[in-house]
C-alpha cells in the first residue's frame, strides 16, 4: 500500500480489530493486516473498499456536504452568492481521469468557483483539485467543517 504513512495504517488496522470501523463486504475476522499486507492483496483491497465507504451514488449528498449546502443557502439568502449545484459540473484533467466538482457556486459578482468539501483529504484528491485548478479559469476552494470545539463554521484552503 504505497502512499499511506505506517502511522495510518495502524490506527485503521486498529479501528477495524476494534469494531469502530467496518470494511465493505467483509466481517471483521476476515479483515487481513492492512500493516503486514503485501502489495496486491486481499489487504489493498481491503484499502481500496475502506476508501469506497466515504463515496455515496452519484447525485447524494453525505452528512458534510448536506451541512455546507445549507451554509451555501444562507449565502445566498444574504446576497453573497447568487447561485450554486450539487456535482453539476464533471471535469477532464487527463485521460481517464475526471474530477466532480462538489459544489459548483456563482457569487453574486458573477464569479464562478468550485468548492471541494472533506472531511478527510486523501492524496489523490488533493493532486485533482490541484490539477484542475492549473487547467481551469475559476478558483477552487476545498472547505472542512470545524468542530464545536474549534468553534464551528468552515475552515477554507483556495487553489489557484
Amino acid at each position: 500500500m504505497p502512499g499511506y504513512s505506517p502511522a495510518f495504517k495502524k490506527d485503521i488496522e486498529e479501528r477495524i480489530n476494534k469494531g469502530v470501523l467496518k470494511v465493505a463486504g467483509q466481517s471483521p475476522a476476515s479483515v487481513p493486516s492492512i500493516k503486514s499486507a503485501p502489495a496486491g492483496s486481499a489487504g489493498s483491497e481491503s484499502m481500496r473498499n475502506l476508501q469506497a465507504l466515504g463515496r455515496m451514488k452519484t447525485g447524494k449528498m453525505n452528512k458534510t456536504e448536506l451541512a455546507y449546502s445549507q451554509y451555501l443557502e444562507a449565502q445566498k439568502a444574504c446576497g453573497e452568492i447568487a447561485w450554486y449545484k450539487f456535482e453539476a459540473i464533471k471535469l477532464r484533467l487527463a485521460d481517464s481521469t475526471f474530477y466532480t466538482v462538489d459544489f459548483f457556486v456563482m457569487k453574486a459578482s458573477g464569479d464562478l468557483e468550485a468548492h471541494e468539501v472533506k472531511g478527510h483529504w486523501m492524496d489523490d484528491a488533493r493532486v485533482k483539485i490541484k490539477v484542475a485548478a492549473e487547467l481551469f479559469p475559476f478558483r477552487f476552494i476545498a472547505v472542512q467543517k470545524k468542530s464545536n470545539k474549534q468553534g464551528g463554521g468552515w475552515k477554507t484552503e483556495v487553489f489557484e
